[in-house]
């Protein structure tokens, strides 16, 4: 919030998680359970034996899907500045998703504004993406200051999956693309259902240069 709103909100996380739309349930918000191991995860979807949140690229992650929920949970959950590595939160997210198992989304957006403001002295920048501007919108904090639009691309679409380096049109054929991985000797073609359904455990990592 601005400083010259003058104004301090506060309200329990189940409240908030009410107010912004978000399923909680009840549930233990920060539990990971016994069954959840994060090096063995990362390594079951990029083959990789070791872990670390500073450099472990998410280009490392094989399955396409994965690497799509990824970069959209570091764009709208986390909002964050620099999206190329991947968070422990992040995996996390990934690992319950494929096993069915609920998260609270709220706490770990929450928890990862209050480490972003802790972290960061008054003249350093902040950056979180349109987090804030949504929040703000929801409580109808600043509705009457106006509203001043960043230009850029909002969409997580083909163009800027493009520019992104995530995928790049295959050569040889005009409605297809190749899946741009750091892995030697593979070649996985899009759109390829049977390879990127993630229902399938065998298709967490992409071995062998066949599409």
């Amino acid at each position: 919030m601005r400083e010259d709103y003058n104004l301090d909100y506060e309200m329990s996380l189940e409240n908030f998680c009410n107010e912004m739309g978000f399923i909680h349930d009840s549930f233990n918000h920060d539990l990971r359970p016994e069954d959840y191991n994060l090096v063995a995860f990362w390594q079951s979807i990029t083959g990789l034996h070791q872990y670390n949140s500073r450099s472990n690229k998410a280009s490392n992650i094989h399955n396409t899907v994965l690497r799509y929920i990824q970069r959209a949970m570091a764009c709208i959950i986390w909002g964050r500045k620099e999206v190329g590595t991947t968070r422990t939160g992040e995996l996390f997210m990934l690992w319950a998703m494929l096993k069915n198992r609920p998260v609270n989304t709220c706490f770990y957006l929450l928890d990862y504004l209050a480490s972003v403001g802790a972290k960061s002295s008054v003249r350093s920048e902040i950056v979180v993406g349109g987090i804030i501007t949504y929040i703000a919108r929801k409580f109808g904090v600043g509705e009457d200051q106006g509203i001043n639009i960043i230009e850029g691309n909002n969409r997580l679409n083909i163009e800027t999956l493009i520019a992104i380096n995530f995928i790049k049109p295959h050569p040889f054929a005009n409605i297809t693309f190749e899946l741009q991985l750091n892995v030697p000797l593979c070649l996985i073609i899009l759109p390829n259902p049977s390879r990127t359904n993630t229902e399938v455990e065998e298709n967490f990592m992409y071995v062998g240069d066949s599409p």
